[in-house]
């Protein structure tokens, strides 16, 4: 008796597990192969069912030593539990995909509002400091048209001359801004130097950068996001630490580039930093454009005792130059 109620459950998770595998073809994308494993499992279960119809029947007795119906059984509750850690795999991957389009979205967002903030501080720049020569310049054309003196003729195109100069300048500022000449012709380590040398020049902080990447170039884009995150973070040590000095340290070893940056500011709660996208400090795009060079970083600071960040990036590519400085 024991024997037919296993023979009738063997039958069942037979066709349970044809079930569920057809269950999952949607979820496989209709794949052509698992449409087939589908089918040959309800194939199977229907085959199992005809062949002990005659046992069920009273036609036939069950041998209830026969290694084919012990062998029988076990195929099916082996079929069944292989069906339905399968189902758990395609959970798994189901929960993974929902995480990576999290994580994509987030991306996203990290990336445009990025965008936005480079928009914003770039119309501002051209706004402030080259709205005012623009308007000037046209004041002193409209003087020169109304004046018939050619002393003060003279004067205003004197002036004329200075403004423009100034608006030159100014143009050239925002360009280097957009994209900084010295980084795309003498790559990151001249780029660093050249934006500290311009802060150390306002005598309100005193930065010192090591390096051993002054004669290497690397690719364009590592070298574009890696000079932003310095410059990303100095600004943040300006804005936030009310630090007197800054150590940054570029070594490239074994296809390795390490970023140690250091300063002596009043440091922040790391937690609350990294977790904040409204922090003011930027920490997650600066996440964000590591992990586009597949870039880890390690942020160690507390308060009053500045902060420690440490930078890694595997450069599959990099080349020796003949002069890396300008």
């Amino acid at each position: 008796m024991l024997i037919t109620y296993l023979l009738i459950l063997s039958i069942l998770l037979q066709f349970i597990s044809a079930i569920i595998a057809i269950t999952l073809i949607k979820r496989t994308k209709y794949n052509v192969a698992w449409m087939l494993v589908s089918l040959g499992l309800v194939l199977m279960a229907i085959r199992r069912l005809i062949e002990l119809l005659p046992y069920f029947n009273n036609e036939q007795s069950i041998d209830e030593n026969s290694a084919s119906t012990w062998l029988s059984i076990t195929i099916s509750v082996v079929f069944f539990i292989g069906i339905f850690y399968i189902r758990r795999i395609f959970n798994y991957l189901e929960r993974f995909d929902n995480i990576r389009s999290t994580s994509e979205k987030r991306i996203l967002r990290a990336i445009i509002k990025t965008e936005e903030k480079e928009r914003k501080h770039f119309a501002k720049e051209l706004h402030d400091g080259l709205g005012p020569l623009l308007s000037s310049i046209k004041m002193l054309i409209s003087g020169l048209k109304q004046s018939n003196d050619e002393i003060k003729q003279k004067k205003i195109i004197d002036n004329l001359e200075l403004v423009t100069n100034e608006a030159i300048i100014s143009i050239k500022e925002i360009s280097n801004l957009l994209s900084p000449h010295i980084l795309n012709n003498f790559g990151l380590y001249s780029a660093v130097k050249s934006f500290n040398e311009k802060i150390s020049e306002t005598g309100t902080i005193k930065i010192v950068l090591n390096s051993n990447i002054q004669t290497v170039r690397f690719d364009f884009n590592t070298e574009t996001i890696l000079y932003r995150i310095i410059c990303e973070l100095i600004n943040n040590t300006l804005k936030h630490a009310l630090a007197k000095s800054i150590n940054i340290d570029l070594f490239l070893e074994n296809k390795t580039l390490t970023i140690y940056y250091f300063d002596d500011g009043v440091g922040f709660d790391t937690n609350k930093v990294l977790n904040s996208e409204d922090s003011g400090m930027g920490f997650p795009n600066i996440l964000t454009r590591l992990k586009s060079i597949n870039g880890t970083i390690n942020i160690e600071s507390e308060h009053n005792s500045g902060v420690n960040i440490n930078i890694k990036v595997d450069v599959s590519f990099y080349e020796k130059i003949q002069s890396g400085d300008s």
